[in-house]
């Protein structure tokens, strides 16, 4: 509604409208006419730049008049100061100005409600027109605005004379508007995570402190080539080998990690983001990570990435965004993502910078803790910051909106206030979201701030956390868990283990035949780092072998520590604190590396075929190593009869247990049917650790001093692959097992030697120094196998005959083509001896 001249005439004088000087014959029907004062403004140099300050000159209006020239800008002003903090202005030159082609301005006829000052005119002539200073050149309106007025503080308040354009004050603030999206603003939410998300778009209805966002794309931008490379590298590794060199994979990654830095761009355009936001006060902020899979509905990934608090400063802020970007490659995040089955390079988090509340109350509140038909509000709270009450640290007060609802309880009267206005901000969140919520709050003298919500992850029932210290330790094999123990992560690992090698193992104790030790521990940072109960695990896990495997979970399993590092190992894998409350829980079993590693398995009815190597019971499993072979024609006939066993000199060491590997052998085929057992031979005792179910053929042939591993006839061209410390690095993580077969065809190398077999016209027969695990994964490709040395008992052996793929060990062969024949092999070059 535009104002009337009397009307503004009216409110000038009531004082909500300026016009100095003021001329009541300067009032028309619903405007004001303006004056031109002296000062002209030119700029010199071209091109103008919108980033930086513009050269100009000024010109003085003389009495006479100035002449201004066609196709060029001069800036002037009003003589008369005008503004209003009550309505809108506007303004246009009067109309026989503008019949004289004269414009007084180019785009910008709207004023800020708030502004009072001379108004720079921006004059541009379509003829050669003389002005004098005082002319009525234009005119300004007034209109009532609608809603809630915020008045204008900008950079142009109070101007006197006209001025040239600031927008390279801006520049930097509009372009960090755009990068750091703040609290209410247009943005991708799988840019800045749930968390961020959710605080938007509260604060359109509630009271949630001031913030913005730096996206996950810029930690992504910050990486460089060879950084990226890096870390696609790493996680590939990790991946391939599902964490058995979990440690050294997680050491490259967070070095890699320790390198990133916010580029000097983003520095700037951040410094202008705080200086927007929070000015030049000594405010103190809140630095959170805001990770893209946190706080979803199936998950919270809660604490595995860094917050600061108490930052100040523009320096300390960004040195807080690269803290909290390095925690997303330090071990906690990297093992909690691996366990998930998330092996992904690329950064998912961004970070969220928040205005600090120093709240006299803080903590949490809850909806449906007891299930969906819990209606309660849920509160536990602290006086000070939560932080502690979130990491379990501080014992907090306890309450619920039924106690709150019955009126103030005599010892927490002063807080009943507070704990009212929680309730009312709880159940409004959870109207509007349509799940039941946790929510983080903070109340100071301003009243109760929202400082995070997210979907409820878990009721009370299964509880994941215990303020008491915990390393609770369960005998793998033996021992039955308790009701209600949470295996999380560990489920499929435990269950594959007891309902395999549980009865294997109790099968064993029963006939004497040794095993190694393994337990489920479960342990919170409290029980982890405190000195009783530490101890007691270590106590625990004392005794037998020197050196123990540890199980996160189906992604992250078989590493390998000395057993004085188990602990360690498991704070750094969990990143658990010395305050620690959340529950984890970890399989560790004894590793015995032993002095061989043993494979056995009965040949026909009576035989018995027992391999062994020196390099360990992995390496012989996986392919990795070449093993010796010991031969019973027939066990009944005992082994001093050279015809009826053969043994290698270095096999001398197992004649005195070859009875009770051919009794427990036996045992497990009656029970099993056609198995391989596995051994290990350490320090004059043999420990058996597991057994596999074969599905293919039950017999391993050894003919012309050469293995045959599957038998079958194959022909193709002779392709080899010397690629050994690929194809051993891969071979050891349990990627590739009888069980079970991850696919790790993605992985670089192994992808391009799959593009290799497949450049061939004809499925190629494939040469390998031994048979690796991992080289299942080309067994639809191919022909069949020759390898230099290895075991008929392995992994691959299995799968091969299985799949009916020829395959033999014959040392030293070369050629263009080769023919596999149930044992033999020929090529057209030279086979060695």
């Amino acid at each position: 509604m535009i104002l009337t001249g009397t009307e503004i005439e009216r409110e000038r004088t009531n004082g909500r409208i300026t016009i100095e000087p003021f001329t009541p014959e300067q009032v028309n029907p619903n405007s004001y006419n303006f004056r031109l004062g002296k000062t002209l403004r030119v700029y010199q140099d071209m091109p103008l730049d919108a980033r930086r300050t513009n050269d100009f000159e000024e010109i003085e209006i003389p009495d006479d008049g100035y002449v201004l020239e066609p196709g060029r800008l001069y800036l002037a002003h009003t003589i008369e100061k005008l503004g209003s903090e009550h309505y809108a202005p506007t303004f246009a030159a009067r109309s026989s100005v503008a019949r004289l082609g004269l414009f007084i301005n180019l785009s910008a006829s709207l004023g800020d409600i708030g502004y009072t000052g001379q108004w720079t005119l921006q004059l541009y002539s379509m003829n050669r027109v003389r002005v004098y200073p005082g002319i009525n050149i234009g005119q300004m309106m007034w209109w009532r605005p609608q809603g809630e007025i915020v008045l204008y503080d900008g950079k142009y308040q109070g101007s006197v004379g006209p001025r040239s354009s600031d927008i390279h004050v801006d520049f930097d603030k509009q372009f960090a508007r755009q990068r750091f999206p703040g609290l209410g603003a247009t943005f991708e939410p799988n840019e800045v995570g749930p968390k961020f998300d959710q605080l938007s778009r509260s604060s359109h209805d509630f009271t949630v402190p001031t913030a913005f966002c730096v996206p996950a794309g810029e930690f992504t931008d910050a990486l460089t080539d060879e950084q990226n490379a890096s870390l696609v590298d790493a996680f590939a590794d990790l991946k391939a080998t599902v964490g058995a060199f979990f440690t050294d994979s997680v050491s490259r990654i967070q070095k890699t990690g320790a390198e990133i830095h916010v580029p000097e761009q983003a520095r700037t355009l951040l410094a202008a983001r705080l200086h927007e936001l929070f000015g030049d006060s000594d405010v103190e902020l809140a630095v959170r990570s805001s990770g893209l899979d946190e706080d979803t509905e199936g998950s919270s990934l809660a604490g595995v990435h860094q917050s600061i608090l108490g930052v100040r400063g523009a320096d300390a802020v960004i040195e807080a965004i690269e803290q909290c970007w390095r925690s997303y490659y330090e071990a906690p995040a990297v093992a909690a993502r691996v366990r998930a089955g998330n092996f992904t390079a690329a950064p998912r988090l961004a970070v969220i910078v928040q205005r600090l509340i120093r709240p006299t109350l803080a903590g949490v509140a809850f909806t449906g803790l007891d299930g969906a038909d819990d209606d309660r509000v849920s509160i536990e709270y602290v006086e000070g910051l939560a932080d502690e009450l979130v990491a379990g640290v501080a014992v907090p007060r306890r309450t619920d909106s039924a106690e709150v609802a019955s009126g103030p309880a005599a010892q927490a009267a002063a807080d009943h206030p507070v704990l009212v206005e929680v309730v009312d901000l709880v159940r409004r969140l959870r109207e509007s979201r349509g799940h039941d919520i946790d929510v983080e709050w903070a109340a100071d003298a301003d009243g109760v701030h929202l400082v995070q919500v997210r979907p409820l992850t878990a009721a009370r029932e299964v509880s994941a956390v215990s303020t008491d210290p915990v390393t609770e330790a369960h005998r793998l094999y033996v021992d039955e868990l308790p009701a209600g123990f949470n295996l999380g992560a560990v489920a499929a690992v435990y269950s594959g283990y007891t309902a395999k090698r549980g009865p294997a193992h109790r099968m064993a104790h029963a006939q004497q035949v040794s095993t190694g030790a393994g337990w489920v521990i479960r342990f919170n940072g409290r029980g982890l780092h405190g000195e009783t109960t530490a101890e007691a695990l270590r106590r625990t896990l004392s005794g037998g072998t020197d050196e123990c495997v540890l199980d996160f979970g189906e992604t992250l399993r078989q590493i390998v520590v000395p057993k004085e590092e188990v602990l360690g190992q498991l704070a750094v894998a969990t990143g658990v604190t010395a305050d620690g409350t959340a529950l984890h829980t970890v399989v560790v079993r004894d590793f015995i590396r032993g002095e061989l590693g043993v494979i056995s398995r009965r040949a026909g009815e009576t035989g018995l075929v027992v391999e062994y190597t020196d390099e360990g019971l992995m390496a012989l499993n996986r392919g990795t190593a070449g093993g010796e072979t010991i031969v019973v024609k027939d066990v009944a006939a005992g082994y001093d009869d050279p015809d009826n066993a053969s043994f290698p000199a270095a096999g001398a060491v197992l004649r005195p247990h070859l009875d009770e590997i051919a009794r427990f052998t036996a045992a497990m085929h009656a029970k099993h049917g056609p198995v391989t057992l596995e051994w290990v031979f350490d320090k004059g005792t043999l420990y058996f650790v597991d057994y596999s179910v074969l599905g293919g053929d039950d017999t391993v042939t050894v003919a012309h001093g050469e293995v045959c591993i599957s038998p079958g006839t194959a022909r193709g061209p002779l392709l080899r692959l010397d690629d050994d410390a690929l194809l051993r690095r891969l071979s050891i993580g349990p990627a590739v097992s009888i069980d079970k077969s991850q696919d790790v065809s993605e992985h670089e190398g192994l992808a391009r030697i799959l593009d290799l077999v497949a450049s061939y016209d004809e499925k190629p027969v494939i040469s390998a120094s031994r048979p690796y695990a991992v080289l299942s994964v080309l067994i639809e490709h191919v022909a069949g196998f020759v390898f230099d040395q290895g075991s008929a008992l392995g992994h691959l052996a299995i799968l091969l005959r299985e799949a009916r793929i020829p395959a033999v060990t014959a040392a030293g062969i070369s050629g263009a083509e080769a023919v596999i024949s149930d044992g033999t092999v020929a090529t057209t070059g030279r086979k060695g001896e």
